[in-house]
């Protein structure tokens, strides 16, 4: 019974330890996350961005509303052929960020470094070529079952599952609560036992 009793607590203890280091990291990533976006950047998790392409101009290897997966690299390493995210100069989306594929040999120009770009959609390059600067990172995947997951969350059909991970999850809080308690109560009476055959240890050497 006591070797049970330590094996529930030391599997409560060590599942009470994950569930704060996962509570710690999402915290840090939360941070992470508000950080850049006050500072006007692009999160950036061990130097990966994970961004949302809003346009069909990189279509069809990169569908409309497909999550792709960015590698932040030196611009030097930008060859053509690569598909590359950056804040755009284009008076159409000025500032905002934008994912096309580098067509020509890098160009040194009068600011810098800079790269003649085009969506795969498209029928001309980009009128205003990205600078080196503006350079967020390389396309390394586009990651479809985060795609999917994002679709199936804006379909409505996460409500179903929401509310039985939440039943779920209560059923688990009771269920704890009702060990915890019969844990305590097998303690008291183990306590009780052990003071009464400590009280008549004669009557226990008779039994």
């Amino acid at each position: 019974m006591a070797t049970k009793r330590r094996c529930i607590r030391f599997i409560r203890y060590t599942l009470s330890a994950l569930w704060w280091c996962v509570l710690l990291l999402l915290f840090a990533l939360l941070v992470c996350i508000i950080g850049a976006k006050l500072r006007g950047e692009v999160p950036k998790i061990f130097g990966y961005s994970v961004m949302q392409i809003v346009s069909g101009s990189m279509e069809p290897d990169i569908p409309t509303g497909s999550y792709i997966l960015i590698k932040e690299i030196p611009p030097e390493d930008v060859a053509v052929g690569d598909v590359i995210t950056f804040f755009s100069d284009d008076p159409r989306i000025y500032g905002y960020p934008n994912t096309h594929r580098v067509v020509e040999e890098p160009i040194m120009g009068e600011d810098g470094l800079v790269f003649v770009t085009q969506g795969d959609a498209n029928d001309a390059h980009d009128p205003v070529p990205a600078r080196a600067d503006a350079l967020i990172g390389v396309h390394v995947k586009t990651l479809s079952g985060l795609t999917r997951f994002a679709e199936w969350l804006s379909s409505g059909a996460m409500i179903p599952m929401l509310l039985i991970l939440l039943l779920a999850g209560i059923a688990m809080m009771v269920l704890i609560t009702v060990k915890k308690s019969r844990a305590t109560t097998d303690d008291v009476i183990e306590q009780k036992e052990k003071a009464h055959e400590d009280e008549h240890p004669e009557a226990h050497k008779k039994a």
